[in-house]
């Protein structure tokens, strides 16, 4: 059954409050009797007496009365005597009402009686003396006078007890009913005040003994120490809700630090896997850093052997130039000599001059054809360095793409730039790669142009040797001046078309240069984010020291609690 401390208490007090309150009653019931017998010795004893008192009158008037007719025979005195009869019936009839006493009442009934026959044998005796008067008074001497004596002794003695007996038993009654009252309400009181005094031991023993155990596990708790004994308290009241309460708090408490325990060993291990996932991150970017930056230095170096490379081929270009004007020229001489040729044998020694002038414009043109083949040579080897530095660019990128890859989500930028920069490297060397073909071409027409121009310049030596045969060989010459037009016109288109490929080289040349310092520019941004990102990799290393430290302190406030 739950009975709450505060039913406890309440209902001890009321108990207490019941024990005073029937001492009260005691009290009370005792004081009600005392002054009912006190108030029945003034007033009821005291109305009694008077009673007797007219009793008395009344039997001596109703004697004197009875005498007085006897003597004077006067019927007046009779009447009075029985209306001194009457009242004293009345007196009885009103004093049995008055009293309580049944001795009281037995006396009032003698009384009564007497008075009765007192009136029945006056009466006999009166009527008597109307005829006998002597003998009625002889007889009254014998019957009446007796009652009369005994019913005025009965009365005085009534009255007398009434004043000595009666008095003195209710005084003595009510003394005794006080001290009864006195010695009740004294031992209920001391039994009330008694079991008080046990209540509030009991109930303060009840109350403070687990309350000091609970201060004292408390003070375990407070010291750290959540391994206690539970106390096993089997009353339903406060104190046992407080205990629930209590042991739920400490189990809580007890989970709690072990929680935080093992979320600090957690925070501590997690502190140590960041601070080395940073080391590892720091040391990638700084290695994605130095990567970079030889990106930035190789595509510095491209740009300055491009702009290099785009001079020598503006060189080239005019070079070929040069040679295409020449080629021209020969070509204009060729079909004007084919024309000299045409017209006859008359113009042999104009065709001696114009086949020395040819010969030397030959030999120009073999000069000039042997410096292309030359500056194709120059172009090659060009273009093999073009191809070099596009292939150490794309190694490069490719690098700076693994090394953007092990960054992960820091490295996702620098990964397009290096995607970009590898694309453009590939772009390089695939034009290289071109260029390279072109070259190989112009070479081989070339090196034709060469062993042609050997060629003609041998039948211009000829032809000078064999100038007085002109007429023999006029044929021959006509037929090799015919048969080398064409030749010298493919070698003007070769001419012009290796014009037009040195100038897409050289605009790719520019095209590449720009893109070289627009890699430089990205890379130094990319060094300069890479820079960046190992400051904010310190700061992670920084923070993952102070949670490793804090995680530390954590732990040796959790490891002074005893689970």
């Amino acid at each position: 059954m739950k009975v709450t401390i505060k039913q406890k208490l309440i209902g001890s007090f009321l108990i207490v409050s019941f024990i005073f309150g029937i001492a009260s009653y005691v009290s009370y019931s005792n004081m009600k009797q005392s002054n009912e017998s006190y108030d029945y010795i003034v007033e009821t004893v005291a109305e009694i007496r008077a009673i007797t008192q007219s009793i008395q009158t009344d039997s001596a008037l109703q004697s004197g009365y009875y005498r007085a007719f006897l003597i004077y025979g006067d019927s007046s005195y009779r009447d009075k005597m029985n209306e001194a009869n009457d009242r004293i019936n009345d007196a009885i009839l009103k004093g049995k009402e008055l009293s309580t006493l049944q001795e009281t009442v037995d006396r009032l009934n003698t009384i009564e009686n007497l008075n009765i026959e007192f009136k029945e044998k006056a009466n006999q005796v009166l009527d008597e003396s109307l005829v006998d008067k002597e003998r009625a008074i002889d007889k009254g001497l014998e019957q009446i006078v007796p009652i009369s004596n005994r019913l005025t002794e009965d009365t005085l003695s009534m009255h007398n007890w009434l004043k000595e007996e009666i008095l003195e038993v209710r005084f003595k009654e009510t003394q005794e009913s006080s001290d009864n009252a006195r010695v009740k309400v004294l031992i209920l009181s001391v039994f009330a005040l008694l079991f008080a005094i046990a209540c509030g031991v009991v109930i303060s023993i009840f109350i403070s003994r687990p309350v000091v155990k609970l201060g004292n596990i408390a003070k375990q708790v407070a010291a750290g120490d959540l391994n206690v004994e539970q106390l096993k308290i089997k009353s339903r009241d406060e104190i046992y809700y407080l205990n629930e309460s209590f042991e739920q708090m400490t189990d809580n408490l007890r989970e709690m630090i072990s929680s935080i325990s093992t979320s600090s060993d957690q925070v501590a291990a997690s502190a140590e896997q960041l601070n080395a996932s940073a080391e590892q991150s720091s040391r990638a970017t700084e290695t994605v850093s130095s990567a970079i930056q030889e990106i930035a230095s190789g595509a510095e170096e491209t740009t300055t052997k491009l702009e290099s490379n785009t001079t020598s081929l503006q060189e080239v270009l005019q070079g070929i130039q040069h040679i295409s004007e020449s080629s021209a020229k020969v070509s204009e001489l060729s079909r004007q000599t084919t024309k000299e040729a045409e017209e006859g044998g008359t113009f042999v020694e104009n065709n001696l001059a114009q086949m020395k002038f040819i010969s030397e414009s030959i030999s120009r043109s073999n000069e000039k054809v042997t410096s292309l083949s030359q500056r194709s040579k120059e172009i090659g080897s060009i273009l093999d360095v073009i191809s070099g530095i596009a292939e150490q660019t794309n190694l490069l990128a490719l690098n700076a793409a693994i090394e953007a890859a092990r960054a992960g989500e820091h490295g996702k930028g620098f990964a397009v730039v290096a995607d970009e920069v590898r694309k453009l490297a590939e772009q390089s060397q695939a034009s290289t790669k071109s260029i390279a073909e072109l070259i190989a071409l112009v070479q081989s027409d070339t090196v034709e142009s060469v062993n042609i121009m050997n060629e003609v310049v041998t039948n211009v030596e000829e032809g000078v040797k064999v100038s007085e045969q002109t007429s023999n060989k006029f044929t021959q010459i006509l037929s090799s001046t015919r048969n080398m037009t064409p030749q010298i016109e493919q070698v003007t288109a070769t001419v012009q078309q290796i014009s037009a490929s040195i100038d897409e080289i050289t605009n790719s040349a520019m095209e590449i240069s720009q893109l070289s310092q627009a890699n430089a520019a990205s890379s130094e941004e990319v060094a300069a984010s890479a820079e960046e990102q190992l400051a904010s990799m310190e700061e992670i290393d920084a923070s993952a020291q102070a949670l490793a430290q804090m995680a530390e302190e954590l732990k040796i406030v959790v490891n002074k609690f005893k689970l």
